[in-house]
């Protein structure tokens, strides 16, 4: 049925004790925003991709500092030119309706990856080799060969690579239209039991789970849209987890006695981003005085509370391993910001600056006109204009603000967040290679375009992290974008009633993988 509970667990006296109205056997979690696409392949929001990742199992999987560990896949070995992988596959893990999953399984995952045009896949496709060589060695082992060698695999698949059942998928005319909402089949620790379009998700655990099984016997998704309702319904005791958004209603969370905040490392990195083939922005010059006019801890502190670091490098910290903290640096310093654009031809006049051509110096920042944005741009205009560069705030809506900034690349400035993947690749080189697909920076440097390739060949992973730091130090000292801070990945749970929080990057709480084979965060939970 569409009960809350499926029997309700003798109670230990500290149950309801909160105003709780949920019980130990379940665990209740808020999302913002409904699911309306659970094809663990061809998801289109995060939803529907958290809702995926409840029952379909990635290939591999990540320890606390982001690395990459064994999950369906326990092990795997590269081939001496990193250009192909073979896979051993966990065995006793079975599908939801009690079919085993098998070599067959990955090698029918890898092909529909290959095969089919998915939304987010289409980099990871371009370096699987040809559907007819990835080859079924036996029951439990596959290899998959590469149209190049690329490290970043293993990573990449703790993300993307969520296995399906070929014997459902197999049957399916294409796979890519299938929104999968009716009764999907996984093999991870939640069994789909039903939905309400926009209103909740109930998954029962799955006892026979290979890995560990949780110690309570449900899980209910609450989609609960505002902000207010969600942490009211924290407050009330009848959620249990809840992802927060940074600054915002966080102290409510953290003052509340049965709540507590847990916090991730996080793969957010928000930025100033310029169109560095514009004049004058093309002068590095102008861009490193920028870098030094902006106040990072004035502008993390005023849009999320503190619930921010301020940094440099556009790889952020959760991604421990690669991420770069000892490149060069931007301390706020109006002084040298001003001694930059005079020693650099931009004379001031007045309270601005003009160009070296005698032109006034004016930029103009497009914005999305929703969330902080307006904040955040009112603040850098006023630091940029403290050093006498004038820039005008122009507010667009969501759609508009892509088309003009991604699309066009017809901008100055812009601010925006992005979520990283686990690994830095399908994150650095499609936004920072020359021909990268979402270089809306229009940003070219040779030496940084190679050190990429060479990291994607590297196949020692220190040698892999000294060419990622070396790209990162060109990205912080050229200054496609000035990155600003990177918001802190946070979530409230209801520590009354839970304990056991271990969170991962990237995901914080909200993943049933992470940590060691078979395991994760989501899971490892414990009703008190």
């Amino acid at each position: 049925g569409t009960g809350t509970n499926n029997g309700t667990t003798e109670s230990d006296g500290s149950d309801g004790s909160d105003g709780s109205s949920t019980t130990d056997d379940e665990l209740s979690v808020i999302w913002p925003g409904g699911v309306n696409n659970i094809n663990p392949l061809g998801w289109l929001t995060i939803p529907d991709y958290d809702a995926a990742r409840m029952m379909y199992e990635p290939l591999t999987s990540v320890d606390g500092e982001g690395q990459a560990i064994g999950h369906v896949a326990k092990s795997w070995e590269t081939s001496e030119d990193g250009a192909s992988y073979t896979w051993t596959i966990q065995e006793g893990i079975t599908w939801h309706d009690g079919e085993p999953l098998t070599a067959e399984d990955v090698a029918f995952t890898f092909r529909s990856i290959k095969e089919y045009d998915w939304p987010y896949l289409g980099s990871l496709s371009s370096v699987i080799a040809d559907p007819d060589q990835i080859t079924v060695e036996d029951e439990y082992t596959v290899t998959t060969p590469l149209t190049q060698p690329y490290a970043a695999l293993p990573l990449v698949l703790a993300d993307l690579g969520l296995v399906i059942p070929k014997h459902i998928w197999s049957e399916f005319d294409n796979p890519t239209e299938a929104s999968n909402t009716e009764d999907p089949i996984g093999s991870g620790p939640f069994v789909f039991e039903n939905r309400e379009q926009d209103q909740f998700i109930n998954f029962s655990v799955d006892d026979e789970y290979w890995g560990e099984v949780p110690d309570y016997d449900s899980v209910r998704i609450e989609i609960i849209a505002s902000t207010d309702s969600q942490v009211l319904t924290m407050k009330e005791g009848s959620g249990d987890m809840l992802r927060l958004q940074p600054g915002q209603y966080v102290e409510e969370i953290e003052s509340a006695n049965n709540l507590e905040v847990v916090e991730g490392g996080s793969t957010y990195v928000t930025y100033l981003g310029i169109n560095t083939n514009r004049e004058p922005l093309s002068d590095e010059a102008l861009r490193k005085a920028m870098a030094y006019a902006v106040d990072r801890d004035t502008v993390a502190e005023l849009v999320n509370a503190g619930y921010a670091t301020p940094g440099y490098s556009p790889v952020p910290p959760g991604l421990e391993f690669y991420h770069n903290s000892e490149t060069s640096s931007y301390a706020h310093n109006q002084e040298q910001a001003r001694s930059i654009l005079s020693e650099n031809g931009y004379e001031q006049q007045g309270n601005s600056r003009v160009m070296p051509s005698g032109d006034p110096l004016e930029l103009v920042l497009s914005i999305q006109n929703t969330g902080n944005w307006p904040r955040i741009a009112e603040v850098l205009s006023r630091q940029l204009g403290e050093v006498g560069i004038s820039v005008e705030v122009n507010s667009m809506e969501s759609n508009s603000h892509t088309q003009k900034v991604s699309v066009e690349q017809d901008y100055d400035l812009t601010l925006n967040t992005w979520r990283v993947w686990f690994d830095p690749d399908p994150f650095l080189s499609p936004v920072f290679e020359e021909e990268g697909t979402l270089n809306t920076s229009q940003y070219h440097n040779e030496q940084f375009d190679e050190l990429m390739r060479q990291q994607r060949r590297a196949t020692d992973p220190e040698k892999r992290q000294e060419y990622l730091y070396d790209a990162q130090e060109i990205l912080v000292d050229e200054l496609p974008w000035v990155v600003l801070y990177y918001p802190q990945l946070l979530h409230g749970i209801r520590s009354s009633a839970w304990e056991s929080t271990n969170p991962i990057p990237r995901y914080g709480m909200q993943s049933p993988y992470g940590h060691e084979p078979g395991s994760g965060p989501m899971v490892q939970l414990d009703p008190k």
